[in-house]
């Protein structure tokens, strides 16, 4: 196997080149037992985001496996290639559908046999175009599966059916698009895994609509190397990220019930923030600590809220107060 010249496919993608234009330098060594992903990609017209989530067992694939911005994202896997990722976002750029894109990159790269690549592409007039092709010489149990705005694929597991839990898990999955790509993770750890094991795994959402933006187009960044509980701490670190960074999105509100009034409130005691009871119920002193932790902690104020009569609270907030480590939250430096 060979790999491309930095720079060689992108051009490719925009010109009629034959592939033997394609100087090829010969390829670093990789060591194949390492090669095994799952992941799915995804756009939101309505919330203007595209995204990838994707776990497996080797550090280091947050810089291999995801590409994109607001409106594209790529997953590359098993022998992963930024040239074919970068050479899909141009096609799409230069009117290309997402298919469109993916056929050409697998039609003019050599090693195509070796490559999995998926591609959703979000339009400017909203329509979402998704596309995906798996190598002939990919590990076993590999699948695919492409939906309205979303693709998963994955290889090298120890079941093919995980492609269609992870797909269930998106579609029914409620709340933001990080939120929906994180319970499509999870869903698939039910039917399987990366052979290798799951030690290792990324988050990462680029958005143009939320208020965030103002500051970064990243909606939302979780990223794990080499940890037995790499999904748990995916969910943990991602929920950090939105929760400190984005401003809320409505679709993620929960109820704050009294079992999440008393664990909101515990943690906020713990933290310095609240000195009365912790238990079920929800007053002023409770909301007034919870201010209090917003003005210290987060870009956006995020505030319970009642809807239709009842108090709600932001999910990934509630969340990452569940899942912190109350002494990293002390005000002032403590």
């Amino acid at each position: 196997m060979k790999s491309f010249k930095r720079g060689l496919l992108v051009v490719s993608s925009l010109v009629l080149a034959s592939t033997s234009a394609l100087a090829a330098a010969p390829m670093p060594t990789t060591n194949p037992r390492l090669l095994g992903t799952r992941a799915i990609v995804a756009c939101d017209a309505v919330e203007k985001s595209c995204g990838v989530a994707s776990i497996s067992f080797p550090s280091g694939i947050s810089g291999l496996v995801p590409y994109g911005r607001p409106d594209v994202a790529v997953a590359t896997m098993f022998y992963p290639s930024v040239d074919d990722a970068e050479a899909a976002i141009a096609r799409t750029d230069a009117g290309d559908t997402a298919q469109a894109a993916v056929d050409y990159v697998f039609s003019v790269d050599p090693y195509a046999d070796y490559r999995q690549l998926a591609v959703v592409k979000l339009k400017p007039d909203g329509t979402i175009t998704v596309g995906q092709q798996t190598g002939a010489e990919n590990a076993p149990q590999r699948c695919a599966v492409k939906g309205a705005n979303f693709v998963v694929q994955a290889n090298n597991q120890t079941s093919a059916a995980i492609c269609d839990a992870m797909a269930v898990g998106f579609k029914n999955a409620k709340g933001s698009l990080p939120q929906r790509l994180l319970a499509s993770l999870k869903l698939g750890a039910r039917v399987g895994r990366d052979n290798n094991g799951e030690r290792s795994g990324v988050i990462r959402v680029w958005t143009s609509e939320n208020e965030s933006t103002f500051y970064t187009k990243v909606l939302a960044d979780a990223v794990v190397h080499s940890s037995r509980t790499a999904l748990k701490d995916l969910d943990v670190e991602m929920n950090r990220y939105q929760a400190g960074i984005a401003a809320p999105y409505a679709s993620d509100l929960i109820l704050l019930d009294a079992a999440a009034a008393k664990t909101v409130k515990n943690t906020l005691y713990q933290a310095g923030y609240y000195t009365g009871v912790v238990d079920g119920t929800w007053d002023a002193a409770a909301e007034q600590a919870l201010s209090d932790f917003n003005w210290a902690t987060l870009f956006f104020l995020k505030p319970t809220v009642v809807v239709n009569g009842q108090r709600k609270i932001d999910g990934p907030l509630f969340n990452f107060l569940r899942d912190a480590d109350p002494k990293a939250l002390k005000p002032g430096g403590e």
